[in-house]
């Protein structure tokens, strides 16, 4: 579930160096291509104790896309050890023999092993009892995290939910913004209006 209060005292608590070394051991900050150029997510420099506690639940000037939470989240799905992210999977010639392929190569260990497993315990009861219920699979263990995004004054939030499956062994990742709420507008919720996507994603691949 969500609790800005408690993310926001511990991210004062840590300071915001401590915030962007973090993140920045998930791939923020790095210019990554795909071979695209992808753009850079990014957690401010110089913040004062309000500032800190605003960017530790995403806030403030705190910038970050899709695929950057798509590699959180399989990062923890991989024990902690982050992928350099790539599209394509082959490049074939007319005969169909491979001209070139994507081959998996480690980006940063930017968690250990045991707080992977601590963040897919707490990610695994969200979805099951939390904010993230729309993303439950029968048969399936999802674990997942919501969020709800404020970026512009007067402007509906974005909604977010970034997931991966199945818990126990995960195979997919996935990270979705509907951006500001889509049809829901301002009664969307990452919970409401993006879990069903990435149910809908994870079920596509899964089955």
């Amino acid at each position: 579930s969500s609790c800005n209060t408690a993310v926001g005292w511990l991210g004062m608590e840590l300071g915001g160096g401590a915030l962007r070394q973090q993140a920045a051991k998930f791939g923020f900050g790095d210019q990554l291509a795909v071979p695209m150029r992808v753009t850079a997510s990014s957690v401010p420099a110089e913040l004062n104790k309000p500032q800190e506690a605003q960017s530790a639940v995403g806030q403030y000037d705190v910038r970050v896309t899709p695929l950057q939470m798509a590699m959180v989240a399989a990062g923890i799905a991989n024990k902690g050890v982050v992928m350099k992210p790539y599209l394509v999977q082959s490049v074939l010639a007319s005969d169909l023999t491979t001209i070139e392929s994507g081959e998996p190569s480690t980006l940063s260990e930017a968690i250990s092993p045991d707080v992977a497993a601590e963040l897919t315990t707490m990610m695994t009861s969200v979805v099951a009892s939390g904010t993230g219920t729309a993303a439950q699979m029968d048969g399936i263990t999802v674990a997942g995290k919501t969020g709800t995004a404020q970026h512009a004054p007067g402007a509906a939030p974005h909604a977010w939910f970034i997931s991966f499956a199945p818990a126990e062994n995960p195979t997919v990742a996935v990270a979705v913004v509907v951006e500001e709420g889509g049809t829901a507008g301002n009664e969307a919720s990452g919970g409401r209006t993006a879990a069903p996507v990435a149910k809908a994603i994870m079920e596509a691949v899964l089955r």
